[in-house]
């Protein structure tokens, strides 16, 4: 007997990690419907352009996979810039990096709980580990997420819906300002920028069969960078 074709939710599936993550999954055989406020080419995936905090936008998300959704990938976000204490800057981003996850597990957590379905917040390292010189703004968005997820992992948890995070370090995308070159980061033990894909890896890895019993956890995507000390960082240079 033919499985049921999966089927997702991917915010921010224009560019990035959200973009690597569609392509994982419609290589992997699923459906997917991608958000993004920017129109592109998704192949093997329909692209709704709409904003990922617009409710209406969601609401027809999930209707598109019929009302059934095994994975919640919520990349949608504003990078670090400025000015610190732009109010503007501040709401925007907040709105964007916090509220439209925050959103997008309420309209779809009816889909995620028919399907007992997961989701995952792409987050940083900024915020809950470090602070940001430019954006307090995305650094409290991003320590938000974690709030949100770990609460929401409390919420699904009784109807099997499983909520993660991934945290990112530096990763190669358009996103990420470039303060070294990719591949010589010495704040890295790795010694390189991370990518879109291996992103995308673990979050697969969490919204699949063998990450079944982990709900509620941050999964740093950093090369090392977290655990490398003041001192040994000079020490690499």
């Amino acid at each position: 007997m033919t499985e049921p074709q999966k089927t997702a939710i991917v915010t921010g599936a224009a560019a990035g990690i959200g973009r690597a993550m569609v392509e994982r999954l419609v290589a992997d055989g699923w459906r997917v419907i991608g958000v993004d406020r920017t129109g592109a080419s998704l192949d093997g995936a329909e692209l709704l352009v709409g904003d990922a905090a617009d409710p209406s936008v969601l609401a027809l998300a999930l209707e598109r996979c019929g009302g059934s959704l095994d994975a919640l990938v919520c990349s949608a976000g504003i990078p670090p810039s400025g000015p610190w204490e732009s109010r503007e800057h501040w709401d925007e981003v907040i709105a964007v990096d916090l509220t439209a996850p925050y959103e997008a597990l309420r309209i779809c957590m009816p889909g995620l709980v028919a399907a007992r379905g997961s989701a995952v917040l792409v987050g940083s390292i900024v915020g809950a580990i470090e602070g940001s010189l430019r954006s307090p703004a995305y650094a409290a968005a991003k320590a938000g997420l974690e709030g949100l997820a770990r609460s929401m992992a409390v919420i699904g948890a009784s109807d099997g819906v499983r909520v993660n995070v991934v945290a990112p370090g530096a990763i190669a995308t358009d996103f990420d300002e470039r303060l070294l070159p990719a591949d010589r980061r010495t704040d890295v033990p790795l010694g390189r920028m991370g990518t879109a894909e291996e992103v995308a890896a673990v979050i697969g890895f969490l919204i699949g069969p063998e990450a079944s019993y982990v709900t509620g956890a941050i999964w740093p995507v950093d090369g090392g960078r977290v655990v490398l000390s003041t001192a040994d960082a000079e020490r690499m240079r």
